[in-house]
């Protein structure tokens, strides 16, 4: 029995100084909500500020003097770590606005210091980051947190634009899209994303279908019959070997949070041809496993008419339609990651790679009213029914 406890002895001496070893004990500096994240959002809407500020892990004992910097020698490494292509906004459209905070006694966080940006030397639809960063400290004995040294503000232009206001069986058709050649008939991968408000969810079990193929993908709320109308459902999600989406497995899902009306939401389905993946305002809300396999955009349920096929507003040809606005709706020949889809919610390059067809909803038609696909492939959303126009809609949220 000695020797097992002496055994448990030396084992517990050996783990106390090893992770004495492997911690750091001293209470240190880092800049203020960045512990979970470096990444801090900065919406720029004309001259804008936002205010940044440094904490410490404990009450400072004397005045604790803190020099900050733009650091944007770090982009590059930012870039590389998160898969981001941020740039840095154009030189003279914005500033630290000073150079040092204090973290007064008896406090734990420091006065602020401001960052301004003026939206118009921005570009719509260009991700900018500009990394702000703890240079040193003066006062008592404080490390600096390296890894909440640096905050990373993302700046996104606020754009106010027009968009598609559908109701009373109003919805868009993208013809081009109908047949064995259309360029959504035998996806190997796929991204499809629109930006949407519900204004009216109607009965309790109705069904609003938002954008898609029924019964292939659509993105709906609702059902009809067991998924309440304020839930999010991605019907049937039919990914396989056979062309016919009947005869494919289903990845069919619903979210489990509601949904409120008259609320901005960017929706996205990214399938990589493993894994089908859902997402609601840039966040991974559910995903699967699958067979692998094509998904078909251009054919619907079984049975089907081609009235039954990709559409915007509508679904299971016109009989159940949107209740509400629709603003920067796209699809994709790849799989968009997560980060893509953060940085793109107001706008993307209409040339990306892999972009199929993208359709503002900014109010600009062409003279037989339909929407133009702005990537130059001809696929254009033809009205069916008569849409109204909403001004003033703001993005980002």
């Amino acid at each position: 029995m000695k020797k097992y406890i002496l055994l448990f002895l030396g084992a517990l001496l050996f783990c106390m100084v090893g992770c004495k070893k492997g911690a750091s004990y001293g209470d240190a500096i880092y800049v203020t909500g960045t512990l979970s994240s470096n990444n801090i959002r900065f919406l720029v809407d004309g001259q804008s500020s936002i205010g940044l500020t440094v904490s410490s892990t404990a009450k400072a004992e004397t005045d604790i003097k803190v020099k900050m910097k733009l650091a944007p020698e770090l982009l590059d490494q930012f870039n590389a770590s998160t898969g981001r292509n941020c740039q840095l906004p154009p030189t003279g459209s914005y500033s630290l606005d000073g150079s040092e905070v204090v973290i007064e006694a008896g406090k734990a966080v420091s006065t602020q210091i401001g960052v301004t940006a003026n939206s118009e030397q921005l570009k719509e639809g260009v991700s900018y980051c500009v990394p702000v960063s703890i240079n040193s400290v003066e006062g008592g004995d404080w490390d600096i947190l390296e890894s909440s040294r640096t905050a990373y503000l993302m700046l996104t232009k606020i754009i106010t634009v027009k968009v598609a206001s559908l109701s009373n069986g109003s919805s868009f058709d993208i013809p081009s899209f109908k047949g064995e050649d259309s360029p959504v008939w035998a996806l190997n991968q796929m991204t499809i994303e629109i930006k949407t408000k519900p204004t009216n969810f109607g009965s309790t079990m109705n069904i609003n279908p938002i954008m898609g193929s029924h019964e292939s993908l659509l993105l709906r709320f609702g059902d009809g019959s067991s998924i309440p109308s304020n839930k999010l459902n991605f019907a049937k999600v039919s990914i396989g070997t056979n062309y016919h989406p009947d005869n494919k497995p289903h990845y069919e899902t619903t979210l489990n949070q509601t949904f409120e009306a008259n609320t901005w939401y960017h929706i996205a389905v990214v399938y990589d041809g493993s894994k089908v993946k859902f997402y609601v305002n840039g966040e991974l809300e559910a995903e699967k496993d699958t067979q692998g396999g094509q998904i078909n955009l251009a054919m619907s349920y079984g049975g089907h008419s081609w009235d039954d096929t990709f559409a915007i507003g509508r679904g299971y040809g016109h009989n159940w339609y949107y209740t509400g606005c629709v603003s920067e709706c796209r699809v994709w020949n790849v799989a968009r990651s997560i980060t893509e889809l953060q940085d793109g919610v107001c706008y993307v390059d209409p040339t990306s790679k892999g972009l199929v067809a993208y359709w503002r909803f900014d109010g600009e038609t062409q003279e037989d009213g339909s929407v133009l696909d702005v990537t130059g492939h001809g696929y254009n959303a033809v009205p069916y029914g008569t849409v109204q126009w909403v001004d003033n809609q703001k993005c980002p949220f």
